[in-house]
């Protein structure tokens, strides 16, 4: 496009701008009152006086337009104010309220449309109306966030009609705010709502077994996987009960999270990324290590280290770990060992506790996986966390009706069996894998780190 045609360009997208979202535009009852204008000019045209009396109508009508618009108020009378969280979870649904004001005392009527980012859902719709009354309006409505990240809401689009209710005007008021999208917390509230001897994890209340500590903490119900050996069989006879002792743990330890955010970690399972599943697995960890008193550190890298929270304790170094992982997105690039790992290598000398979360797809063709788990080893206390594929159960599971479905049964079985000889070779290696679906994710992450916290 020549540099002439770009100028007429802008010039109409300007004119087309106005006309769309500046201008007066017409009403219902105008359409109306000009076609019985039209009607009664027809009715006259039988006593010869049609062109007499639809020019009278036409210059009534226009008249009363003329003062329909007069009295309606410009749009630089007009002001507006949003208010909406500073964070909200996603997929959980929150309030925005607008407050409109307008230097006029007259009642009107008003349809707002506020500008909301593509990645969310309204369930009562984009528009809303309501009568401005001593030039103020309240409106408020509903958003559910689809996708995680920051997000700007920029406008608010108005039209309103007064008086006779012929005309409307129409106009976009600059209010520009911001929202921060977080990943799902309700893992993280439950461990955090937990009683002092066990976690809550997605339903499910896990004990901790603290093997480690040598000083006296509490009594509590024995439960399976308990040390037989720390049965307090004196409480027990007193209450009928089998009770064991707790001794609180050493403190002060380091956990390491480390999420790829490579090209795989992009797919949707079950509805959700695969990066969102992990996210939300690895604050649940990260709350639970906190509330014992342990350091949380977290490294998110692809072909490079996107992010490095050094390690930290309190519920401060959580809400620093939320706001820093909302921005988090799976890159295009494949993701390597090597950068999380050797990142880890250079930047935690203190031994500690990583957990990586990450693909099975990934590992089981990462090269460098099994020399960089070798070396870390010797420093740290590796664990990796997979993410299964329901999908590929169900293929594995389904019994064949023909001989495209054993094909198909047949390779998903050899993925299987990779998968279980990849996870043989690297516990022979002293690294254990976890392999979990979706919804166990988490707890299998927070059971291994209280069964192996104490090691460390």
């Amino acid at each position: 496009m020549k540099a002439s045609s770009g100028k007429r360009w802008h010039r109409f997208r300007s004119l087309a701008d106005r006309l769309l979202r500046r201008a007066p535009l017409p009403t219902p009852r105008l359409a109306w009152w000009t076609a019985g204008g039209g009607a009664a000019a027809a009715l006259a045209g039988a006593a010869g006086r049609e062109l007499e009396a639809a020019a009278l109508w036409l210059a009534a009508l226009a008249a009363l337009s003329a003062a329909d618009l007069a009295r309606l108020p410009r749009a630089s009378a007009w002001s507006a104010r949003r208010e909406l969280p500073e964070s909200a979870e996603i997929g959980r649904e929150f309030a925005v309220r607008l407050e409109l004001t307008c230097r006029t005392a007259l009642p009107l009527r008003v349809e707002l449309a506020d500008d909301i980012p593509d990645r969310f859902d309204r369930p009562d719709g984009r528009s809303a109306a309501g009568t401005l009354e001593r030039g103020r309006l309240q409106a408020s409505y509903r958003l559910r966030a689809l996708e995680r990240g920051r997000f700007r809401f920029r406008e608010v689009d108005l039209r309103w009609s007064g008086g006779l209710g012929l005309w409307r005007k129409q106009a976009q008021l600059a209010v520009e705010d911001g929202i921060r999208i977080d990943p799902d917390l309700s893992g993280v509230r439950g461990v955090l709502a937990s009683a002092q001897d066990s976690l809550l994890v997605d339903g499910k209340r896990i004990h901790r077994r603290q093997r480690g500590g040598t000083e006296f903490d509490a009594i509590r119900e024995y439960a399976a996987g308990d040390d037989i050996r720390e049965v307090n069989w004196r409480a027990t006879a007193r209450s009928g009960r089998l009770l064991t002792n707790l001794y609180r743990p050493e403190k002060g330890k380091t956990l390491v999270l480390l999420l790829d955010c490579g090209r795989q970690m992009g797919v949707e399972l079950d509805g959700r990324v695969k990066l969102d599943r992990t996210l939300e697995a690895a604050l649940t960890l990260a709350a639970a290590a906190l509330r014992q008193g342990d350091l949380v550190a977290l490294i998110a890298y692809s072909s490079r280290v996107k992010l490095f929270v050094p390690p930290g304790r309190g519920l401060e170094q959580l809400q620093t770990l939320t706001r820093a992982a909302s921005d988090i997105a799976p890159d295009y690039a494949e993701a390597g060992a090597a950068v999380g790992l050797g990142f880890l290598l250079q930047r935690v000398r203190r031994r500690s506790f990583a957990v990586l979360f990450s693909d099975m797809d990934h590992y089981l063709h990462d090269a460098e996986l099994l020399p960089y788990a070798a070396k870390l080893r010797k420093q740290h206390h590796l664990v990796l966390m997979s993410l299964q594929n329901p999908a590929l159960r169900e293929l594995e599971e389904r019994p064949p009706e023909t001989a495209g479905d054993a094909y198909v049964r047949s390779m998903a079985a050899s993925y299987a069996l990779e998968r279980q000889l990849l996870v043989r070779r690297l516990g022979s290696g002293g690294v254990p894998m976890l392999d979990a679906s979706p919804d166990q994710l988490a707890t299998s992450a927070v059971s291994a780190y209280l069964d192996i916290r104490d090691k460390i």
